[in-house]
């Protein structure tokens, strides 16, 4: 078999597989879905972007074909998994094939992990233990297709959007909840301006990280343990969003965040997915420096840097005078 980067040649086995296979960045999965053809052809005109696609192609008709791609994030020195297609490849011996592929060209470009988050009843939890991935935690993903306030008083004021002075609150807030083991593989929300804060008592206590898309609007939630997480606190931020079937409204509930899910529960949420985020550490090709050696002096004898002095042994052994 052959693992390459995706050129034009590939486009044939692109259209044969493209809407057979699994997405693996759960932002990705449920904001955009699986535009891979269109990622893939980004990077056929960009090929400097952060999207990189691999192929493998089997020497005998009996191999499975498939294709893959990863998404480098090179300021927090990490690569997420993106797609990958046909998803049974996954159990065969391309797939695994090209996941190695796919982890030695994020460690070539300097990311120290691969992520992937996967669904817990997919085979594919399996195929990614097989390839070197580990589970580093468990998430609930929860999903909103139409406001439902039902008897709670939303705090309208309670949340508002980040400004440039909270980065360094949201910061801490990350680092204070967020396992250490999880803080090695997942980096702190992006400093974007787009996600909402809640402040009580001059202390941050909640963040919400914001990402939207065509397909959905995607909510990571920090919150700290001293908040008291009401559906009423939960409701008010629900009111700044449209929710629809066309593009419903996604909460990423953490293992270490389970308060959570019990107030989502109650304000019309669906919990549509529990996935395990699986993680492969990477290592980068170090140059090994060679010392260069000099042929003046290799080899050669040191000269002295002083004279000598002899002494008469048949003179008094008290005096030192020089010969």
């Amino acid at each position: 078999m052959n693992v390459r980067s995706f050129d034009w040649r590939d486009f044939a086995l692109l259209q044969r597989v493209r809407n057979r296979g699994v997405c693996l960045n759960s932002q990705l999965r449920y904001t955009r879905g699986p535009h891979v053809i269109q990622n893939t052809l980004l990077e056929m005109f960009a090929p400097n972007r952060s999207i990189h696609t691999l192929v493998v192609r089997a020497d005998e008709d009996q191999l499975p074909e498939a294709l893959g791609q990863i998404h480098i994030q090179e300021s927090h020195f990490q690569a997420h998994l993106a797609y990958l297609t046909p998803a049974e490849a996954l159990n065969a011996s391309a797939g695994m094939q090209l996941l190695e592929s796919m982890a030695r060209a994020a460690g070539e470009r300097g990311c120290q992990a691969l992520v992937a988050e996967v669904d817990e009843a997919s085979p594919g939890l399996e195929a990614l233990r097989k390839a070197g991935f580990g589970v580093y935690a468990r998430q609930r993903v929860w999903r909103l297709d139409q406001p439902s306030i039902r008897n709670s008083k939303p705090k309208e004021h309670a949340w508002r959007p980040e400004l440039r002075n909270d980065h360094n609150a949201i910061q801490a807030l990350y680092l204070n909840i967020v396992p250490a083991l999880v803080q090695q593989v997942e980096p702190p929300p992006e400093r974007n301006n787009r996600g909402l804060v809640y402040w009580l008592e001059g202390e941050i206590l909640g963040y919400l990280d914001i990402q939207r898309g065509p397909r959905g609007i995607w909510i990571q939630p920090y919150f700290h343990p001293a908040a008291i997480l009401s559906d009423d606190l939960l409701a008010g931020f629900i009111q700044g969003f449209s929710p629809s079937n066309s593009k419903p409204l996604f909460v990423s509930v953490r293992s270490y965040q389970g308060g959570v899910g019990g107030s989502l529960d109650r304000l019309g949420f669906t919990p549509c997915s529990d996935q395990a985020v699986m993680v492969k550490r990477l290592a980068h090709l170090v140059s090994d420096k060679v010392r260069a050696t000099l042929p003046a002096i290799e080899g050669t004898q040191p000269e002295p840097t002083a004279s000598f002095t002899h002494f008469d042994h048949q003179a008094d052994p008290k005096s030192t005078r020089p010969l």
